[in-house]
């Protein structure tokens, strides 16, 4: 026996249209049941759901909105179905959707634990999700595209708008974690499902339609306190998966991708090593997700106060008459406790040029990153990059050098005399020169 579990909110046209074509859909002599959780809706869904009548559906009324899991959890409380079926009010089915998703739970040889499936959007029947995967940046997002393969694949993560789980498995994973609201939770209830060692698959050849704009709405404080919640219970095993990413985009020097820019400032010797410099990329992006969210959602600093204080610097000579320092060979800026920074700027102005050469600086951050930037004659410059690579417990170095070209492009020498350094920006606090006489 199958119980179809549907937590409503609000969109009565839609939680109507949802249960007509789930009904039509199912297969003949299917042992099933539907049970309907209102969440406290406020558009007529409580009256509707009264005079509801139908042998198979049942439904429960929260006094209150308790959100996604909570709804979840009571309907699963009161099901009687080996198997539950958690579907969101906003989808449509169309018959043939449920066998692949019911055979992959069941075979044998599978060991499925959750199964979730393929889902378009109902305006223009692009494909929104056919599961869930994590990319470079550290996020968690919908695989959109259906490879050509077999008629399941096995993933990490499902969305939890359509799967079917066993009901005592989800018993023994304690269901859906309510300490997030309305997101997360599926995310969640997959890791503690591969954490009991069951599989977990998308069914290809099981396709339903989702009114995608009604369930995803713009970014808001609750989604990040959701996902930073998420990331803090689930580091490790995110971190473990985030390094097997990089590691794999690392050896494949041709990939195109949303890494790429970071991925060509890499230093050679970095990459050398794959493996270990996928840790340190993993870690490096777990950070900046942490710091992102410690200023967004406490209001903190973090560990960034007082930078100068915390900032040594070597190779820059004070030139009074230039109104800055000018660089005696290589530079270095050494920041202590300087786990994340948004960005790293040398700001200053070059001399005019009479020689015909051009001018090229060079940024180098923990011989792990170097990026290479064109520097005009007689101008003010602003330069450097986001997000820096940096170590945590051990302090950061940046090393400045400027590079003299000639026509062809080829190095000519050191360009140092040529370059006035006013100050530098680190994590977007301005150490000026002052602080550094």
């Amino acid at each position: 026996m199958i119980s179809f579990i549907v937590p409503l909110h609000n969109h009565l046209k839609h939680t109507q249209e949802m249960l007509g074509s789930l009904l039509a859909s199912l297969p003949e002599g299917l042992d099933f049941e539907v049970i309907l959780v209102d969440d406290a809706s406020s558009d007529g869904t409580a009256a509707w759901l009264s005079h509801l009548d139908h042998p198979r559906v049942r439904w429960l009324i929260n006094p209150q909105n308790l959100g996604y899991a909570e709804a979840n959890n009571r309907g699963a409380a009161e099901a009687r179905g080996e198997v539950l079926g958690l579907l969101n009010n906003d989808l449509l089915f169309a018959p043939g959707w449920l066998e692949p998703m019911l055979n992959l739970l069941t075979h044998p040889l599978r060991n499925a634990g959750l199964v979730g499936n393929v889902q378009r959007r109902v305006a223009g029947g692009e494909i929104d999700h056919a599961g869930i995967r994590l990319n470079l940046k550290g996020q968690f997002e919908h695989v959109r595209a259906l490879e050509a393969g077999s008629a399941w694949v096995r993933l990490p993560w499902v969305t939890g708008a359509c799967m079917l789980i066993r009901r005592d498995l989800f018993d023994a994973v304690g269901g859906f974690d309510t300490r997030y609201r309305n997101g997360c939770e599926d995310v969640d209830l997959c890791f503690k499902v591969a954490g009991a060692r069951k599989a977990i698959y998308v069914a290809r050849d099981s396709c339903i339609q989702h009114h995608v704009s009604l369930s995803r709405k713009c970014v808001t404080d609750r989604d990040e306190r959701n996902s930073r919640a998420l990331f803090a219970r689930w580091r490790s095993e995110i971190k473990r998966e985030l390094a097997k990413l990089w590691a794999a985009r690392l050896t494949d020097a041709q990939a195109q991708d949303d890494a790429s820019a970071l991925a060509d400032t890499l230093t050679s010797h970095f990459i050398a090593t794959p493996h270990a410099a996928g840790r340190t990329l993993a870690e490096a992006r777990l950070q900046q997700q942490e710091q992102r969210w410690a200023r967004m959602l406490d209001g903190a600093m973090a560990k960034n106060d007082n930078l100068a204080a915390r900032s040594r610097f070597a190779g820059l000579q004070f030139n009074a008459a230039l109104n800055g320092f000018t660089l005696a060979g290589a530079a270095r800026v050494t920041v202590d406790a300087l786990p994340y920074a948004r960005n790293f700027y040398v700001c200053g102005h070059t001399l005019a040029n009479t020689k015909g050469y051009h001018l090229q600086l060079h940024i180098d951050i923990n011989g792990l990153q170097h990026v290479r930037i064109p520097l005009r004659p007689n101008t003010h410059f602003n330069a450097g990059l986001a997000h820096p690579l940096l170590l945590n417990g051990v302090p950061n170095v940046f090393t400045l050098r400027v590079e003299r070209l000639d026509e062809n492009g080829t190095p000519c020498g050191s360009g140092h005399e040529a370059v006035v350094v006013g100050h530098f920006v680190v994590d977007e606090q301005p150490l000026s020169f002052e602080l550094l006489k």
